[in-house]
């Protein structure tokens, strides 16, 4: 039915939209056939608009009557609506000549926060005679970028965040972890979990990997043999 709907109502438009499904706990598993099928109808309700920007959250059911409405608190509701306005992305148009329209893509989305850390008043641009040029973006060398993650109570899943030192940009996944070799798993998909993030601009990244909870001495053994002090761009 979400998949229809999305499919026969919803018109081409510049607006968001966003379809908050509530889900109780109990289903809240990936053995779980009803919670299969929901994942099933969204993948095939983005099939179907792919140049729309459609957003689909979900919600524990039993988090949306807990969820507080006053103006003057800070968590609950606007925690919520932040985590809400932080997923959606921006629409940017690439203004160009019009010899080149059909053969380029005129539009791309990118992350637009809802509020940021202020950069610099002044900045300290330094030259660096060398060719080729590690990054065109000479004001921001060298940000920050956090990479945090965390094994979930049970020992199955990896979850990870990844934000820039201002929080213009971040990403969030989460990953089933295998039986076999856990470590050599985390280590290969942080990695490029981080990377994919640098790629989103051309800067000379600082990269920074932590976890919340002491890191076993394979995990770090893992992390420490991929290559972080090459120049991502």
């Amino acid at each position: 039915m979400l998949a229809s709907f999305v499919a026969t109502n919803l018109p081409s438009t510049n607006f968001n939209y966003v379809f908050y499904i509530a889900m109780p706990s109990s289903t809240i598993s990936i053995f779980n056939q009803t919670l299969r099928q929901v994942f099933s109808a969204v993948k095939r309700a983005q099939k179907m608009h792919p140049g729309e920007q459609i957003l689909f959250q979900f919600v524990p059911a039993q988090s949306v009557y807990s969820l507080k409405f006053t103006s003057g608190d800070r968590g609950g509701l606007f925690a919520f609506a932040c985590s809400i306005y932080n997923r959606i992305l921006s629409p940017v148009d690439r203004v160009m000549s019009q010899q080149v329209l059909n053969s380029l893509r005129m539009r791309d989305f990118f992350l637009e926060p809802a509020f940021s850390l202020a950069r610099p008043l002044h900045t300290k641009v330094q030259f660096v005679r060398k060719f080729p040029a590690l990054s065109l973006d000479v004001v921001d060398r060298h940000t920050l970028l956090h990479v945090g993650y965390q094994l979930s109570s049970c020992g199955k899943w990896l979850l990870a965040c990844c934000v820039d030192q201002r929080g213009e940009a971040h990403d969030v996944t989460v990953w089933l972890l295998p039986s076999e070799s856990p470590e050599t798993f985390i280590a290969q998909h942080l990695w490029t979990f981080a990377v994919n993030l640098a790629k989103r601009a051309s800067v000379e990244w600082r990269i920074v990997i932590a976890k919340l909870r002491p890191m076993d001495a394979r995990e770090l053994e893992g992390l420490s043999l991929r290559d972080r002090s090459r120049t991502i761009r």
